[in-house]
């Protein structure tokens, strides 16, 4: 492993997308580790902490990211848009590009002009989704899907790890990131179709396996890889994958989380062979008429591949090992969601 030798506590860092699920625990777990904490995001934040200095910005102004790296040792890289279809509107595809990584590409040249020495990029396993990929290592070759997500994180990550100059640069590669808190990916439509009484639903046969992130790993491994970059180390320009290590079928998770709050909901298997097409129209109608996909051409790929990697040079390197597995991480999320079910929230879904 890796001795930790840049450590967090008494550093300024800046989070971009603090507003976001990972973003905000991220801001809370920098302070409990003593760090100051600049939090960045065009969204609106509340962080009752006089050692967090709220941001409100734009990412893709130049001005207000020039303000946001003055002064600041480390900057966590968090926010990004995620647009998992591969047809989308113009104004659509310019606005992932331009935050995704325009973005990212500017926030590196500002930083190091600002004389930041550290930067730890948020991002994900999807950089490598491949058929028969399955267990495979970091040596694995970018995907070559073609959904606006990918191709705009695979670019962003390539920014990151080919930056040379005096600021030192990991990016952080989670599974889908989960956990208490998590309300738009899948709690908030997930519950809220459970409540109409609308089944599970299954994706093929239900035997393929992905990777789930619980979030406290995610900033577990975000971190531990911040205090590990300093010259001469192996982690600097590395991309590591962070993950439960305990990959399961996107239905298997959500059964399990239903029957944790003591729930039973019906379950459906739909087919590829009934999904693809409904995938295509949906795409195309979102390029022609901004209309929101029912479901994308990416979102099958994960579900019916083996989708899930070794978090061996993790473990070496960083000293990672997931706090939650995958089923104690589900676990983690029922007081939450009960509550959110009770919640005026939960009844606007």
């Amino acid at each position: 492993m890796v001795e930790a030798v840049s450590t967090i506590h008494g550093t300024t860092a800046l989070v971009t997308g603090a507003a976001g699920f990972v973003g905000s625990h991220l801001v809370r777990a920098l302070r409990a580790r003593g760090a100051r904490v600049r939090a960045l995001d065009a969204a609106p934040m509340e962080f009752d902490d006089p050692q967090v200095e709220a941001v409100r910005g734009d990412l893709c102004d130049p001005s207000v990211v020039a303000a946001a790296v003055d002064g600041v040792d480390v900057i966590f890289h968090t926010a990004a848009i995620i647009e998992l279809a591969e047809r989308a509107p113009k104004a659509v595809r310019d606005k992932v590009w331009a935050v995704n990584v325009d973005a990212t590409r500017r926030l590196l040249e500002l930083a190091e002009r600002a004389g930041v020495s550290r930067f730890v990029h948020t991002s994900s396993t999807a950089t490598v989704l491949a058929e028969g990929a399955a267990g495979g290592d970091e040596t694995i070759a970018y995907s070559s899907a073609k959904d606006l997500y990918t191709t705009s994180k695979v670019e962003s990550e390539k920014l990151v790890r080919a930056h040379r100059g005096r600021m030192l640069t990991v990016a952080i590669r989670p599974g889908g990131i989960y956990g208490p808190g998590e309300r738009k990916q899948l709690v908030g439509p997930s519950f809220a179709a459970f409540a109409k009484g609308e089944p599970v639903t299954i994706i093929g046969e239900g035997t393929t396996r992905l990777d789930y992130t619980h979030v406290d790993n995610l900033v577990d491994g975000q971190i531990r890889a911040a205090e590990r970059l300093f010259d001469g180390s192996p982690v600097c320009g590395a991309a590591y994958f962070i993950t439960d290590d305990q990959p399961m079928n996107h239905g298997e998770f959500t059964r399990r989380l239903v029957h944790y709050l003591g729930l039973v909901p019906k379950v459906r298997y739909l087919s590829l062979s009934v999904l693809r097409p409904l995938a295509t129209a949906s795409e195309i109608a979102f390029e022609r008429f901004g209309k929101k996909p029912l479901i994308s051409h990416m979102q099958l790929r994960t579900c019916s591949i083996d989708y899930y990697y070794s978090i061996a040079a993790a473990r070496r390197d960083l000293g990672y090992a997931p706090l939650f597995d995958t089923d104690a991480g589900i676990r983690s999320m029922v007081p939450d969601i009960q509550g959110f079910m009770k919640s005026t929230e939960f009844r606007g879904h």
